[in-house]
């Protein structure tokens, strides 16, 4: 039995739509390789030394397939950035919902945010704060990363001080605010030749969050 005209187009749109999401995926993955190959080549080599013809070479392919996925290379390196600062999020955000002790996950957002050692992906992010001038598309990303990382510490002050672990000494966003202020401070540091050492650093951050939070925080506490 012959197939309807109705029944031919279906199945002919269908097979259309599914060539075009096969493509898609096909696009999203070679995205997905060019930039992983950008944050290898800007781990190597800083973020302002990357160009297109190196991120080329470190992903086996043309100059023209690059920008043949991305429009521009400044494009490729936002996407990049993106990722970078995403996925440093991600990794708080997922540490903060393993802890349920408040003053423990406390402790432990603050290892985080302040490595014993600098990771390329960490100094890319810095590395990305000078292009703000010229570029304020990267204004979003930062200040995004910024404001989240400081509800990720309000969250954990709020919850402390509602079952009395805290007794917060001032506004809770500020003192949020100025827990991620000390640790991009601190961050910066090994970026421009100031090494006293993580530890050290960590503990006048923990020194700070005793006092604003009227409460005792052990470093050793820290999973």
């Amino acid at each position: 039995m012959l197939n309807s005209p109705r029944s031919f187009w279906t199945t002919s749109e269908a097979g259309h739509r599914e060539g075009y999401v096969v493509e898609q995926r096909g696009r999203a993955a070679r995205r997905a390789e060019l930039i992983s190959a950008t944050r290898r080549v800007a781990g190597r080599s800083g973020l302002t030394r990357t160009n297109v013809r190196a991120v080329a070479a470190e992903a086996s392919v043309s100059t023209g397939s690059v920008l043949y996925y991305f429009p521009t290379f400044d494009d490729l390196m936002y996407a990049t950035v993106e990722g970078v600062l995403e996925e440093m999020y991600e990794k708080r955000r997922m540490i903060a919902e393993s802890e349920p002790d408040p003053a423990k996950r406390l402790v432990a957002l603050i290892v985080a945010g302040v490595p014993d050692e600098i990771s390329d992906h960490l100094r890319m992010a810095y590395e990305s704060i000078p292009l703000l001038r010229e570029q304020p598309e990267y204004r979003p990303l930062h200040r995004s990363i910024v404001e989240r990382q400081v509800a990720l510490f309000r969250s954990t002050i709020e919850i402390g001080a509602a079952i009395g672990v805290f007794r917060p000494t001032a506004d809770l966003t500020m003192i949020a605010r100025n827990i991620v202020a000390l640790e991009d401070a601190y961050d910066l540091y090994p970026l421009i030749g100031l090494e006293h050492g993580a530890a050290t650093y960590r503990a006048n951050i923990l020194s700070y969050a005793r006092t604003a939070l009227a409460c005792e925080l052990d470093l050793q506490a820290s999973p």
